[in-house]
């Protein structure tokens, strides 16, 4: 069942008040001598959905009143109807300066009055639906983005778990042949060449040490830092590529990098290698999917500006406006990734953009510099 519209009257005349209540039945009705007495049930109650306001009050005239309630945040909303014997063209225009919907004198067409009253009645209905509209997409939108958090969260460790399976396969491969050499040597025999044992054990000890290495080095990639200070683009590409070498070699994706870079960047140089790593991620996902022959990307690095352009076939023309926002993805390439990437290259004071070229999609970062 749809719940009554709330209606204030608000006439220091009681007999006014009785003709606007049976005209008015229809409607959940409160009523009011004085309009400090108005305010007052305002401030105390929550559904009021129109006010049919009189001006000539004592103490405190219906133009205060409707002053003082469009100046407040809480109650500004409501709309408000002048219902006045003040019939002059100054005082009209007064009212709706003043921020009210409408204005009717006295004596009024009881007819007139019930139909203005249902439009602004059926005005705030719209109103106050579309205001809970936005406020269930601004919540929507904030478990989109909670989810997105912790889509990232549980992206980010698989793909670094990816890539440390590709950089460790070698070694562990040469560290089983390496100790399966030295057993068959063993039990052949036992008098083995001493020599060699040692110059096993300390092959052994390299692979072993670049596999720590190689973990130290995720380890800090990943762990969070909320840091900013001055860092080198061009060191932050190499962290990023000692990284995912093992993996791009896998696939045969070849990796060129220019760079003309003299001056440090000032940022956050953890999250902006994360950037990066998306990027080069999202193109490593697109050759795969799109089966692109002689995968390349090539990287460009100036002064508080790197470039990423890959061969991969592009961004779709019809996403590319849009591939920064959250849950736009394009063959898996963008979505989450590309979208907190922009929330991280914007909160380091800087700039993303996308673009298609002759052949592929290039990503440019470019770092704002201050002059003060």
């Amino acid at each position: 069942m749809q719940k009554k519209q709330t209606i204030l009257i608000v006439d220091d005349t009681k007999e006014n008040i009785d003709v606007l209540m049976e005209l008015l039945c229809e409607f959940d009705l409160i009523t009011a001598l004085d309009g400090q007495t108005a305010l007052d049930i305002v401030n105390a109650e929550e559904n009021i959905d129109l006010i049919l306001l009189d001006i000539m009050m004592p103490e405190m005239n219906g133009f205060e009143v409707c002053k003082i309630l469009k100046n407040s945040s809480k109650t500004k909303h409501i709309p408000i109807i002048f219902l006045s014997a003040k019939s002059k063209q100054e005082d009209t225009q007064r009212g709706f300066e003043l921020g009210a919907v409408d204005y009717i004198t006295k004596p009024f067409n009881p007819n007139e009055l019930i139909s203005r009253t249902n439009t602004h009645l059926k005005l705030r209905a719209y109103e106050k639906n579309l205001e809970k509209r936005v406020a269930d997409e601004i919540a929507k939108n904030k478990l989109k983005e909670q989810m997105i958090y912790q889509q990232s969260k549980q992206a980010v460790p698989g793909e670094l778990l990816m890539h440390i399976a590709y950089q460790w396969k070698q070694p562990l491969a040469t560290l089983g042949s390496i100790n399966l050499l030295n057993k068959l040597k063993l039990e052949a025999d036992s008098s083995a060449d001493n020599k060699e044992l040692i110059k096993s054990v300390k092959k052994s000890e390299e692979l072993i040490m670049f596999m720590s290495d190689t973990i130290e080095t995720f380890k800090h990639f990943y762990q969070p830092s909320h840091v900013d200070k001055n860092f080198l683009i061009s060191e932050c590409i190499l962290d990023v590529l000692s990284i995912i070498e093992a993996t791009f070699y896998f696939d045969n994706i070849k990796i060129y990098i220019i760079s003309h870079e003299e001056e440090e960047t000032f940022g956050n140089r953890n999250e902006f290698s994360q950037v990066v790593f998306s990027i080069l991620n999202n193109a490593r996902e697109i050759f795969k999917i799109r089966g692109t022959k002689d995968p390349e990307i090539h990287i460009a690095i100036e002064n508080k500006k790197i470039s990423i352009r890959d061969n991969g076939g592009g961004i779709d023309e019809d996403l590319i406006d849009d591939i920064f926002l959250p849950f736009v993805s394009s063959h898996n390439r963008a979505g989450t990734g590309l979208y907190l990437s922009k929330e991280i290259v914007e909160k380091n004071s800087g700039v993303i953009t996308a673009s298609n070229t002759n052949d592929g999609a290039k990503f440019t970062i470019e770092f704002i510099t201050w002059i003060i």
